[in-house]
């Protein structure tokens, strides 16, 4: 999902744009008795979007073709709970720093499906930080030598619009109101004797700034993914 949004004075409306588009996922996490260290990487790609936009009344469906690139790195600190010796089982509750990046180059821009021959390529780059909080919790039920595993979150953040670029010229932009939030569901199996565990479920992360651009003119500024997700983690103590 991608998208800026501008608040017209004509009667108009329209969404993130949306489309197909693949992920990559990498993290670790350190923890000392119940004092967690947490890194997340989570990268997306974006290929052509697709909206519908009400302009002076009449619905129109709106398609750019193009590419791109949404990721998100978190640093967190907080608690592991609930945690036994042999159990892979936890609760881990968080609180740490976000950042954020957009990059979407779009090279044709159709409307109800005809081309617009004086819409030029455009480049967008967007960029922001913040906090974030959020809680996961990882159970499992023994199987004998396997474990039925659940995997569930809950995250928001505060990550507001810090710097737009279009054609690679900063855009003087100030950010009012923003909020993030996402969430995970999965299921799978656990290897515990190893500390093996495979999962498979549903990751949604997305994201808004209210900006307002030169001329006074408002608009928001959106971004994020919602994507099925396979997912390996593994356990080392020492």
């Amino acid at each position: 999902m991608y998208g800026v949004i501008l608040n017209t004075t004509n009667d108009s409306s329209s969404t993130l744009g949306v489309g197909p588009g693949s992920s990559f996922n990498a993290g670790f996490m350190a923890n000392f008795n119940i004092i967690a260290i947490h890194s997340q990487l989570y990268y997306v790609t974006l290929k052509d979007l697709e909206w519908e936009q009400e302009v002076s009344g009449v619905d129109r469906k709106f398609k750019t073709e193009g590419s791109g690139h949404f990721w998100t790195w978190d640093g967190t600190i907080g608690i592991k709970a609930l945690t036994e010796e042999g159990d892979m089982g936890y609760t881990h509750v968080y609180v740490g720093f976000r950042i954020w990046k957009v990059l979407r180059e779009e090279d044709k821009k159709t409307v109800d499906g005809v081309s617009n021959p004086l819409y030029p390529p455009v480049k967008q780059e967007l960029t922001g930080n913040g906090f974030i909080v959020g809680i996961r919790d990882f159970s499992t039920l023994p199987l004998g030598s396997i474990s039925l595993a659940l995997q569930t979150g809950l995250w928001l953040y505060k990550a507001p619009l810090s710097t737009f670029k279009q054609d690679g010229t900063e855009i003087d932009t100030t950010a009012d109101q923003n909020i993030g939030f996402g969430f995970e569901i999965g299921g799978g199996l656990a290897f515990e004797d190893i500390g093996l565990s495979t999962i498979v479920g549903l990751r949604m992360d997305v994201q808004a700034t209210e900006i307002k651009l030169p001329l006074n003119i408002d608009a928001v500024a959106g971004s994020g993914y919602a994507q099925f997700f396979f997912a390996v983690s593994k356990e080392f103590g020492f």
